[in-house]
């Protein structure tokens, strides 16, 4: 079966057609994964994190191109586009140097002063990233950055409406990765079920509804996997009585409505001193006021590069 990307901009545009993975291709790809980690484990950190700076500079490379294509696949605006790819070249850089930290613990022992007990960590094997649309290159080097860095190889399921960017980032991984440590899982929840429940994924790392997200944290912790689970947030701001009322205004207004609210760190509700609230809900309701005329004029514009 086939499904499409759409342009939220311009909903006749289709990014891109593709075929879901379903149970076959999510076998295929833990099996490509698998595989790959028996080799990928073996590298030394120092490879491994040349590897991530590689990746790093081709997106940094192609910056321009990448943030358009968030634009025209998930509707994200340019200015937060380009934060964001920014956001996955600081996630791969950072982690291309954190696999040179220590990798485990000595801790004295209870028999003798002479002897010690030493803890390292390992890599575990196939990594399972389940992301959202709403962040579509952050999230999953976020992801997939230190679970690379680590040794382990990763299975990617973005969510539909972000496969072209999912597609894109694949690509620049492969050139740099081995053959299979960078994989795709392609679909909605009838793919995404059967990856989180397959006995070769040793660690899920999920974003999304808390609905969703428990049942995966049941799911994979039942089997004795690795899990580890984002499911949004509360986010309020909070204004005290000597704030700079126009500017909390301003930055409330742009926290709850920028990127029309589709984050979650999106501000949800506000928490007021009460001698400054009356004030502050004039200042408020002229500032959204003057963002809604001003993403008017943007809408007029044409956003295309």
């Amino acid at each position: 079966m086939t499904f499409k990307s759409i342009n939220p901009h311009s909903p006749s545009e289709v990014i891109g057609e593709f075929q879901e993975s379903g149970e076959r291709g999510i076998e295929e790809a833990v099996a490509r994964a698998h595989k790959a980690f028996r080799g990928w484990r073996e590298q030394t950190a120092v490879a491994r994190g040349g590897a991530l700076g590689n990746i790093a500079d081709e997106i940094e490379h192609n910056h321009e191109e990448i943030s358009w294509l968030v634009v025209r696949e998930v509707g994200k605006p340019i200015t937060e586009a380009r934060g964001e790819v920014s956001r996955a070249i600081s996630i791969l850089r950072y982690y291309s140097q954190m696999v040179l930290a220590p990798d485990g613990e000595r801790n004295p022992a209870r028999t003798t002063p002479k002897d010690w007990l030493i803890a390292r960590r390992y890599p575990v094997g196939v990594c399972a990233l389940v992301t959202p649309w709403n962040f579509p290159i952050a999230i999953p080097f976020w992801k997939a950055a230190p679970a690379l860095g680590s040794g382990n190889t990763v299975v990617l399921k973005p969510a539909p409406q972000a496969t072209a960017v999912a597609h894109r980032i694949k690509e620049i991984a492969d050139t740099h990765l081995p053959e299979g440590a960078f994989e795709l899982a392609l679909g909605d929840a009838e793919t995404g079920e059967p990856l989180v429940k397959h006995p070769d994924v040793a660690a899920v790392s999920f974003t999304g509804s808390a609905r969703v997200g428990r049942s995966v944290a049941g799911e994979v912790a039942g089997r004795g996997a690795r899990v580890q689970c984002e499911m949004g947030g509360q986010y309020p701001s909070i204004v005290l009585a000597n704030a700079d009322l126009d500017r909390a205004a301003k930055t409330i207004t742009y926290a709850a409505m920028g990127y029309a609210g589709q984050k979650c760190t999106a501000t949800g509700r506000i928490i007021v001193e009460d001698s400054v609230y009356d004030e502050l809900r004039e200042r408020l309701v002229s500032a959204v006021e003057e963002w809604k005329s001003s993403t008017r004029r943007a809408r007029a514009a044409r956003w295309d590069p």
